[in-house]
């Protein structure tokens, strides 16, 4: 049951993120962006699981941060770990 709600709340961050950082938000392009999204949490999930620790999820305050910045680069996220 984990997995089901992990995958719907998947699905609905990868759309906002597209949404917020002004790409292509339908097509074959959003598609992509779902499939690899879905396929990155549902391994990271199930590598939790061999842990035995519950699935883990995808993080919404992104799309807070790139609304209010106007940045979505990667080389930003980046920068942000290694300051981290």
């Amino acid at each position: 049951i984990c997995f089901i709600i992990t995958t719907v709340e998947t699905v609905g961050d990868v759309v906002a993120s597209a949404e917020a950082s002004r790409v292509e938000s339908t097509g074959p392009e959003l598609d992509a962006r779902i499939q690899g999204g879905l396929l990155a949490d549902g391994l990271n999930s199930m590598l939790s699981c061999l842990a035995t620790s519950l699935p883990n999820t995808t993080i919404s305050q992104n799309n807070g941060i790139i609304s209010l910045t106007r940045c979505a680069s990667r080389r930003a996220g980046y920068c942000a770990c290694a300051v981290l």
